[in-house]
This record gives structure tokens, sequence and C-alpha cells, in this order.
């Protein structure tokens, strides 16, 4: 005869109760399922990338990032006020313009860590506490070009993004670029290679960044090609409902 504490029960029957959450949560005991949370994860690094140390316990720790110096500082052109010179995230969002760029080629990939970071920060900040999550437990899984949309792919020109957006048949991320390997690194990161280059995506965070109160998933995203030293940096706001249908709410 198994004997079961009353008040484990009515901790249980409290949990598992509402029919609506069965599906999302499927009452399994996994964090990944149910925290419905506004919070980052390993692919966010701004704390790293600072001239001091700084360490982040809560939400609210962000807007001290905002003003918190790089551990390197660019010299800027094409900013809302001229040549300038970047050193915080806040430098970034009062004077960086569509065009801005660094005055060095060469340090322009390092600058786009930093600007992927400090706009990963302005959406953790500005981000709602979701009322229900439909993200799988693994996010970063092996059929995840098959469901995304085919803006997620990388498309190197203008031309080539207008040609791919005209043609109805090209639907998923997959569609336009054919993923040939898959490696899952972690829970939060994964590989995804193709002909010609790869694609590292990593979690920096969740919470409802639509404020439809629905968990979304912020994925940084590291392209590389094998001619040539081409290297992109990318943020996507995702997000997936009940009938796993993702869109891509935006892109930085």
């Amino acid at each position: 005869m198994i004997i079961m504490n009353v008040k484990y029960i009515d901790s249980l029957l409290f949990f598992c109760a509402p029919i609506f959450f069965a599906v999302l949560l499927d009452c399994q005991a996994n964090e990944h399922d149910y925290s419905l949370s506004v919070d980052w994860d390993t692919g966010y690094t701004l704390p790293d990338l600072l001239a001091s140390p700084f360490e982040l316990n809560k939400i609210s720790d962000l807007e001290k990032l905002m003003d918190a110096a790089w551990y390197a500082e660019f010299a800027m052109n094409r900013t809302n006020v001229g040549e300038s010179i970047f050193n915080s995230c806040r430098d970034y969002f009062g004077q960086a313009i569509n065009g801005t760029h660094t005055s060095n080629e060469n340090e322009m990939g390092p600058y786009l860590e930093f600007k992927v970071m400090c706009e990963a920060t302005r959406i953790l900040l500005s981000a709602k506490k979701p009322k229900f999550n439909f993200l799988p437990i693994l996010v970063l899984a092996d059929d995840l070009p098959n469901l995304l949309p085919k803006a997620v792919a990388l498309q190197t020109s203008l031309a080539e993004t207008n040609r791919n957006a005209k043609n109805s048949a090209l639907v998923h991320w997959a569609d336009i670029t054919p993923i040939t390997k898959y490696e899952s690194h972690s829970i939060t990161k994964s590989t995804y290679s193709h002909n010609g280059g790869y694609h590292e995506f990593e979690i920096v965070g969740k919470g409802d960044a639509d404020n439809n109160n629905f968990q979304d998933v912020f994925v940084v995203v590291r392209d590389y090609l094998e001619s040539g030293n081409y290297f992109n940096i990318r943020l996507l706001v995702l997000s997936v409902d009940s009938d796993n249908n993702w869109q891509l709410i935006e892109a930085l």
C-alpha cells in the first residue's frame, strides 16, 4: 500500500489541475518548460565585455549595464553627431544611426558584438513576464531550420533578400540554406552547418517581447562563411504558438 502525504497531494493537484496548463507544461518537472519569467541565458555576454567586473543577479541590474564602460572604445563615423567615440551602450543608443560604422574596418566585428549585446539588454529590459509558454524544452533542435521563417536565413545582399522574399516556394530557413550538419553543444547552444559555412545559435534570454502574454526567446546568431573572412552577428526575437508555428518578431 502506498501512503502519500496529504499536503503533497494538495500541492500536486494545485499545480497540475488547470487543463490549459497541461498543454503548456505537461506537468513535467523541467524548468525550461514552465519558467515563466524574463531571464537571461548563456548567450548574454555583455557583463563579460566590460572594463570592470560586473555581477548580474537580477533583471533590474541590466539598467546599470547601459552606462557601464566597455573593455574597448571605438572610433565611429556616420553617427548622428558625425565622428564620435563609443564606449558604452548609452553611446550606441544615443548616437548610432543606420550606416554608423567603425572608423577602422578591422574593428567592425568586435563592435558588432557590443551592438548586439546592447540590443539584447534593451529587449530584456522592455520584455514583460509571460503568462504562457509554448517553447519546446530544446529550443535549438535539429529541425529548427524547417520551422523558422525564411527571413532567418543568412542573405548577404539586399538583392538576394528581395528575390527570396518574392519567391512563394521558399517558406522556411532550410528552403534557402539547406542544413548539412547539426551539433548540439548544450541546451542553449547549437551549430547548423551548410554548404559554404555555418551558424552558431545561442540563447540570450526569454520573456514576452511583444506584449502578447506568450514567452519569446532571444537568440544570438553568429554567421561564418568558409570563403573569405566573412563574419556577421545577429539578434533574433522568436516566438512559437501552440501549433508549433514559429514567427520572427524582430531581427537586429
